[in-house]
């Protein structure tokens, strides 16, 4: 990571960055191969990663003691992309209070991601967050507020708002996690109404509940939930999963597992990864596994800078 001090140094040609204070910029990539047995008709099964990340942060505190900050990551998902793309971009404000946050901001309910395997991910925790955040067709929110009382934390998100018909969605969630000592629970709940849509199968509520901890080398996260939608002919969706990662050295092997019961899913997902720590912010990554009973495998290089 490397700290920009821009007291007269224009960044990309915009004067506002010249007198910012506390700015980092960091970087990361991966590259590598990815495998799909379920390739489009016509299309090769084992084709190229290649993605590139600019990430900045700045942060600053008032006479008052409010901290605020702001974080922008620009992405290029492909070799011949043609401009690098908007991954992500909050500011936020923070004291005694608490923390609000506008922008790209993360689902309340989403307490405790689970991690997935390969360079990018081949997908197998997909499966078990089907119905949690903004995944499936989800709303995604656009102001977070969050508040730490020792090892306690809740945090409420929605989506305020839209400019048209098309984008006229409402949705909220809460979240709560407890941490004690290496271990965590959480509970989460998501409410959503895709207005535009009049979507009775996307409509509805999800609640999820969340456990995790670290015991030694060996690391475990857990989570269920339930969706139910509001159109009465509906069958409610239960998911589930669970990562286990072992660490020996620099080498982590990565165990995972994930379900759901929605129309169509027949099969259970899972999958094993392995990565290597080569040292200077450079890993070897790799995993295979089989998503909805497709296979699905990943290789390559991550670099973070």
């Amino acid at each position: 990571m490397k700290k920009v001090l821009l007291a007269t140094t224009v960044l990309v040609g915009t004067a506002g960055f010249a007198a910012a204070e506390g700015l980092t910029v960091t970087g990361s990539g991966v590259f590598g191969l990815n495998y799909a047995e379920n390739a489009a008709v016509g299309a090769d099964r084992t084709t190229p990663i290649m993605e590139t990340y600019i990430a900045f942060a700045g942060a600053g505190e008032t006479d008052s003691g409010l901290s605020f900050g702001m974080s922008s990551t620009l992405g290029q998902y492909a070799t011949l992309a043609g401009a690098y793309e908007d991954d992500g971009t909050t500011l936020f404000i923070s004291g005694a209070f608490g923390k609000i946050t506008f922008g790209d901001v993360s689902e309340a309910d989403e307490v405790a991601g689970l991690g997935d395997i390969g360079l990018t991910g081949i997908g197998v925790d997909n499966v078990a967050e089907a119905t949690t955040g903004d995944s499936s067709g989800g709303v995604a929110h656009d102001v977070n507020y969050s508040y730490s009382a020792g090892d306690f934390s809740v945090a409420v998100s929605g989506r305020i708002g839209a400019s048209d018909l098309i984008n006229a969605n409402d949705s909220f969630a809460i979240g709560a996690k407890y941490t004690f000592g290496d271990y965590y629970v959480g509970l989460g709940y998501n409410d959503t109404d895709v207005l535009a849509i009049i979507d009775g199968v996307r409509d509805g509520a999800t609640t999820s509940i969340y456990a995790g901890g670290s015991a030694g080398d060996v690391s475990v996260k857990a989570m269920y939930a339930s969706f139910s939608p509001d159109a009465a002919a509906a069958a409610t969706v239960k998911s589930y999963g669970m990562n286990v990662d072992y660490t020996v050295g620099a080498a982590t092997v990565s165990f995972a597992f994930a379900d759901n019961d929605a129309v169509g899913n027949t099969k259970a997902s899972y999958g094993v990864g392995v990565s290597y720590d080569l040292g200077g912010g450079a890993s070897v990554v790799g995993g295979v596994g089989s998503v909805n009973d497709v296979t699905r495998a990943q290789a390559g290089v991550s670099l973070k800078f």
